[in-house]
């Protein structure tokens, strides 16, 4: 049959919705709802338990865990999982059905007007348990179709409060804001069309916000007009009645399809009906459409494959969800072209374009078996590709041109892969190979901190290498040193840390000569010529004015460059801070260690040089995720805390974010180096303190599963050591990778070999420095030899000409162009959830000496900050204000073992710390806030929150520090009433039960409702700041 109605199926944990056919009948009593009547004895029949006893679809302990995260033993179990049952996408039955039930044929159709019949393929553990043709099966459908409701009583239409539209309008190449457009039918739709949209669409919480599908305007002003059709006209289809803007707010019992804002069309002889459609009739269709070679196939092969398979449902990749791919389903069986634009760029990001191995992609890598049996990767949805995953298997032309449902779905994403690799990539530079630096052994260990340690005897080489066809990776010879054309050499030079360009056409670099020089930051051809020092960046500095920055008595480092896929430059440097008027200009001590000179993060971009991160201890080891955000390890040192973590940021200085390894459950103090592969997995070096020589274990994350916690010891946990067993049970999903377990990063503990400085390889294996001597990670000198590494299987395969035993081969890059996806940079947008925005100058207001930040569920925030795992959060309803500190850095302190109140021991040794009260900041009555502060200062927050062994909560002070960007206005958090909805996946659930994660599908509309929104912010930037505190904090 040919079904066009809409649905979704979460494929949570890759288990089943419904267990196997085998379950056993189960007694229920023949009254009380209509659900305990009728519809529950359907699903405990065959879902509950199997005649072995094992549990099916039913809470299987006391954290709330079930197979697929279903619990169906009664009403309120199974309606915490709305999503199961929304009309929504093209299955033509809700979700609770369409994995348990037998194949359909679909009918898809597609922008142009052309059709496509595919059978799905859901897969489903517990196979067919309910025939589309039994009367079992027609019950529960009447039901879900009436509302699933306890009583079966057909619910209210939903009123969804509108926010006020927004004037802003939004932003395209396409789009010309100074002229009308020439089509006849523009009248038509201002006349018509335009009102009804603004009086039923456009508000501020619906789709008046560039964030949302079709983002509308205020419609007044003639730019708004213009934009609104301009919006408008991706909706519309070569069908007229296919028309989303038609079919997404009409009853559907008229032939509407699912709309999260409900529908407000009564029937196809409503008015308002009548005027949309005379309008998208004149208008004629689409004519936005990509002319990328891929896109065609994409819409029309990939697109089907996606719903074949499931991955457009609700629970999975639909937004709203807790990932960070999101394609959008058909409407009802259409695929629009906004849709499938959409679409074809959330499935592009998905794709390492730069490896011949089709495998490599995030996409197919997270639908394959994982290793050592394939080389997938963990994922809640399971294999979907599990009968793929060879790729000379395929029959490409078949998948391209060969009847759809026929084809593989594995094959025909492989041959569309590859249809954009020859595109995208014929301009950009194969692997051509791989740049390092070979020095001897060291006779002192190395740590991250110590990097003013002059360290002389390093050489830049460049060794060819290449890919061959399957995606393996080989070295050609060619073994040569870079440093004759820099005015180095290689017995004075101190070398650290290359990198290569987006395009893989340029390598920078830090080195010096001698000991009472600064590390000045280099940059050369790929080839070696034109090497020299970047001038700007090791000119003498100045303040964002352009006068002349206070050496403080220091020298003055450059290092670590790291390239931007626009050709900026991002660095470490001793500089300090730049700001013009800043209260700490120049460079400044670490509080870690006022012996040392503090590093923080800067960029250069378009000529000047802007800093980036402020925080009072070591900010380093640049690196970009493919998106274009910036990655760095940051070190976290306060009075009795310790841990270099990875965070990230975006490249405007906006949303500071912490990454991963923030806390010590963890499982080891140190994560550093983090760098993002080509399947978008992060890799890092884990190692416990006092690891020598930068080395630990080789870990990947896969940070879609959520955060993760490994530590075994109740000290490690500040508010909820219970969390230690929560992450014991089978149900528990880790997102941290061991890549070769023998090198566990453990100081304590014999071990086997050891590793540092992980990079990329395009074929999506991992470049990195091994040692494989190591027993002892507190005292060995290092050999360490350049491999590369399977991230799936762990295999380690050494590289010809880069295992010299007198010599350690170590920050080993590899050369090779990869796909501009362009720089991240914080959103500007209405008042919807994350929003943010960073102003470069003041306007009608003060902007650029202060932040200001809105928190939507302030102690729902806070309860995030000591503590983040999946066992629960403590949030203290009663808080009233919390009050935001400043640290401040060393002032005339340059030993741990100077005199100063400011000077403490604890488990790790000594440490400074000094803050300063910025203020305290009141809440609003529902716990929101909205307050501008100083910005350009590591803040602190101190919250009454309950850690362990506390009665109630008290004043603590944050153990990190946070940072917001001059001129950075920002939006944070979600209600507490829907955290578990939007971040309960990653974040685990507020309860510490599984069962209370589950998708809302209506949840953008009111996820950042708050009092603070249209409250006056309160302002912090004018204190005297003469409130000064040392350790012991509260």
């Amino acid at each position: 049959m040919s079904v066009n109605r809409t649905i979704a199926v979460p494929l949570v944990l890759g288990l089943t919705l419904w267990a196997s056919a085998s379950c056993s009948q189960r007694e229920v009593e023949a009254e009380g709802s209509y659900f305990d009547r009728k519809i529950g004895p359907i699903l405990q029949a065959s879902c509950v338990a199997s005649p072995t006893g094992s549990s099916c679809h039913v809470t299987a302990d006391e954290r709330g865990n079930a197979l697929g995260n279903l619990d169906v033993t009664s009403y309120d179990m199974i309606a915490k999982r709305q999503d199961l049952l929304a009309n929504f996408g093209p299955y033509g039955m809700p979700a609770l059905l369409a994995k348990a039930s037998s194949q359909q044929t679909l009918k898809l159709n597609h922008y142009d007007g052309t059709e496509t019949n595919i059978q799905t393929d859901i897969p489903h553990a517990g196979g067919t348990v309910l025939d589309s043709g039994s009367a079992a099966f027609r019950t529960v459908l009447t039901w879900l179709e009436r509302g699933a409701t306890e009583n079966n009583a057909q619910p209210k239409k939903p009123e969804i409060a509108r926010d006020p539209c927004v004037e802003a309008i939004g932003k395209d190449a396409l789009f010309d804001p100074s002229k009308d457009p020439p089509n006849p039918d523009y009248a038509v739709f201002v006349d018509k069309v335009n009102p009804w949209l603004v009086s039923n669409c456009a508000g501020g919480n619906c789709h008046g916000t560039d964030e949302a599908a079709f983002p509308l305007s205020c419609g007044q002003s003639e730019e708004q007009k213009r934009w609104n059709y301009f919006s408008a006209s991706d909706y519309v289809a070569v069908n007229p009645q296919f028309s989303e803007i038609l079919t997404r707010p009409l009853n559907p019992a008229y032939g509407g399809v699912y709309h999260p804002g409900g529908w407000f069309i009564e029937s196809t002889d409503d008015d308002s009906y009548k005027a949309v459609l005379e309008w998208a009739t004149a208008h004629g269709g689409p004519t936005n459409i990509p002319k990328d070679p891929g896109f065609e196939m994409f819409a029309k092969r990939v697109q089907p494959m996606l719903v074949k398979r499931g991955c457009v449902l609700l629970g999975c990749h639909s937004s709203p969800v807790f990932n960070d791919f999101r394609p959008r389903p058909p409407s009802g069986g259409h695929f629009g072209v906004a849709t499938s634009r959409h679409n074809y760029l959330e499935v592009l990001e998905q794709v390492a374009l730069e490896s011949p191995d089709p495998n490599a992609s995030r996409l197919i890598r997270k639908n394959l078996p994982q290793g050592p049996a394939g080389p997938g990767m963990k994922h809640r949805g399971g294999s979907l590709f599990a009968l793929g995953g060879d790729p000379s298997a395929c029959d490409l032309k078949a998948a391209e041109t060969g009847p759809l449902d026929d084809q593989s779905p594995y094959c025909v994403v492989v041959a569309w892969i590859e249809k954009e690799r020859t595109e995208r990539m014929k301009n950009l530079l194969p692997l051509q190979g791989i740049v390092y630096v070979k020095r001897a052994p060291l006779a002192q260990p190395e740590t991250m901190q110590d990097w003013e340690t002059y360290r002389p005897g390093a050489d830049l080489r460049f060794i060819g290498a290449s890919l061959d066809q399957a995606g393996a990776i080989t070295t050609t010879g060619g073994d040569t040193s870079l440093l004759g054309g820099c005015g180095l050499t290689a017995s004075s030079a101190d070398v650290r840390r290359p990198m290569a360009s987006w395009d893989g056409k340029k390598i920078a670099f830090g080195a010096r000569s001698s000991a009472t020089e600064p590390y000045r930051v280099y940059v050369m051809n790929a080839d070696g010529s034109g090497c020299a020092p970047e001038p700007t960046i090791n000119a003498p500095p100045t303040d964002s004015g352009g006068a002349p920055l206070p050496s403080n008595g220091a020298l003055i480092h450059n290092f670590d460059p790291a390239f931007a896929a626009d050709g900026s430059l991002v660095f470490t440097s001793s500089r300090g801070n730049i700001p013009q008027g800043h209260m700490f200009p120049g460079p400044q001590r670490s509080a870690a260690d006022p012996a040392k000179l503090n590093a923080n993060l800067y960029v250069l971009e378009k000529g000047k040089i802007r800093q980036l991160t402020f925080l009072s201890n070591q900010e380093m080891y640049p690196a970009f995720k493919i998106n274009g955000q910036l990655l760095m390890t940051a070190e976290k040192r306060q009075p009795g805390f310790y841990q270099l973590a990875a965070r990230r940021i975006n490249l405007d200085g906006g949303d500071y974010h912490p990454l991963f390894g923030q806390r010590a459950h963890f499982g080891h103090l140190q994560l550093t180096e983090t760098s993002q592969l080509l399947d978008q997995n992060f890799v890092g070096i884990a190692s416990d303190r006092g690891a020598a020589n930068l080395a630990g274990a080789l870990v990947v994350i896969n940070r879609s599963i959520g955060q993760d916690n490994v530590s075994d010891n109740p000290e490690d946990y500040a508010e909820d050591p219970d969390a230690l067993d929560y992450a014991k049970t089978p149900f528990y999903q880790r997102s941290l990778t061991f890549v070769d377990p023998a090198a566990s990063g453990r100081v304590a503990k014999t071990i086997k070999g050891a590793y540092r400085n992980p990079s990329p390889l395009p074929n999506g294996d991992i470049l990195v420095s091994y040692a494989a001597n190591v027993v002892n990670l507190e005292k060995f000198s290092g050999n360490f030899d350049v491999v590369a590494v399977d991230p799936s299987t762990g295999q380690r395969t050494p590289l010809a000409g880069l295992s010299d035993p007198a010599s350690d081969e170590i920050w080993p890059v590899a050369v090779f162009g990869r796909v501009d996806r362009g720089v991240f940079r914080t959103t500007p947008g209405g008042d919807s959830v994350f929003h943010g925005v960073v102003y470069d100058k003041d306007d009608d207001q003060k902007r650029v000496d202060r932040f200001q930040l809105t928190i939507v569920d302030f102690p729902m925030l806070a309860a995030l900050l000591f503590q983040s795992t999946r066992s629960g959060r403590r949030i203290n309803e009663d808080m009233r204000s919390f009050e935001a500190w400043a640290s401040l850095p060393p002032d005339k302190e340059t030993s741990l073992n100077d005199p100063s109140p400011y000077i403490v021991e604890d488990e790790f040794g000594k440490v400074y710390s000094r803050r300063v009260k910025v203020g305290e900041v009141p809440l609003e009555d529902d716990g929101s806030v909205k307050f501008q502060a100083p910005a350009g200062l590591p803040v602190v927050l101190a919250v009454e929150q309950q850690l362990k062994g506390e009665s109630k909560p008290t004043l603590h002070h944050q153990r990190e520090e946070l940072q917001y960007y001059p001129g950075e206005w920002l939006t944070l958090s979600f209600r507490r009433e829907v955290f578990n909805n939007f971040c309960g996946g990653c974040h685990g659930p507020t309860t510490g039960k599984e069962f209370d994660i589950s998708i809302k599908p209506d949840i953008i509309s009111h996820a950042s409702k708050s009092d603070a929104r249209k409250a006056t912010p309160f302002d912090a930037t004018g204190g005297k700041l003469d409130q000064i505190m040392g350790p012991p904090y509260p």
